[in-house]
């Protein structure tokens, strides 16, 4: 635990103003937490690396970096991914107990790692960087941010806030805590680099666009008739939807993305249908 509150600059209109940044525990007696940073400071882009992407056909996101043929947010994965050729990770994190963002889609680590019940807010990295996915360890957000060249761009998803219209004190701190260590781990500009990841019934693409972020929204078949689809900057679809749900899309104007490609014949269904973009996670069949 650190012994003094970290100290940080929240980004507003008229002027920065000072925070600290505190772990939420039940019953009161809140922590103030270290912000972890990048080990290698990310070079501020000068170009916005996330336009260049988008603009890419087909363009290719590595969802959860690899995480069918690989074990999930694994360095295994990660590697297997950067060099198919990857310009986009796919990364759900949660904060840990110590502070730090891990890699990782659930709320504990059950599924991933059988014998575990561990519940990842209420567990300190030093317990979880222990564990052993399959042939592989948890990571943390700065971990991957420290190994991905400047031209790659990370699709990020706070599975606390991603999903629903989050009212949780602790969670939202979260996601302001995410927002500001992306601030600093991308040199002030990274909505550049970073692509912010929602669901239909999240609220946190507002919250991300008014620091500029461009949103991606992955929606099911039955949530497109009476969702206001120009909200998000990127439309995510399963590859396999109806070709009217896939029509809506493509209507909207705004870039479409399929999930979750393992083969080759999915992506090229997926493509037939108009999407823009694959988000695959097999890197050694479908890749760029």
């Amino acid at each position: 635990m650190p012994k003094d509150p970290v100290i940080y600059q929240r980004r507003r209109d008229g002027g920065d103003v000072p925070g600290t940044v505190h772990l939420r525990r039940r019953g009161g007696g809140d922590i103030p937490l270290e912000v972890r940073r990048p080990t290698t400071p990310v070079t501020p882009a000068g170009e916005d690396i996330v336009a260049r992407f988008l603009a890419a056909r087909p363009f290719y996101i590595s969802h959860r970096m690899g995480g069918t043929e690989y074990p999930e947010f694994t360095q295994a994965g990660l590697d297997a991914s950067l060099r198919a050729g990857f310009k986009a990770i796919e990364v759900s994190v949660r904060r840990c107990a110590s502070g730090e963002f891990v890699a990782i889609h659930d709320w504990k680590t059950t599924r991933t790692v059988p014998g575990t019940d561990y519940q990842i807010w209420s567990t300190p990295w030093s317990t979880l960087r222990t564990l052993r996915q399959a042939a592989g360890g948890f990571m943390r957000l700065s971990d991957i941010v420290d190994q991905i060249s400047d031209d790659v761009v990370i699709a990020i998803d706070h599975k606390t806030t991603s999903s629903e219209d989050q009212h949780n004190r602790g969670d939202l701190e979260a996601e302001e805590s995410l927002l500001e260590y992306l601030d600093t781990a991308f040199g002030g500009h990274p909505e550049r680099r970073v692509l912010w990841k929602v669901f239909a019934r999240g609220t946190s693409a507002a919250r991300a666009k008014a620091r500029g972020y461009r949103t991606m929204a992955m929606l099911y078949p039955n949530e497109v008739a009476a969702a206001d689809l120009t909200q998000w900057d990127v439309l995510g679809m399963e590859w396999n939807a109806a070709a009217d749900v896939w029509n809506a899309l493509l209507a909207s104007g705004r870039p479409t993305i399929a999930h979750i490609i393992t083969n080759a014949a999915q992506a090229r269904q997926a493509l037939a249908k108009g999407a823009a973009g694959l988000m695959a996670s097999y890197p050694s069949l479908v890749h760029p």
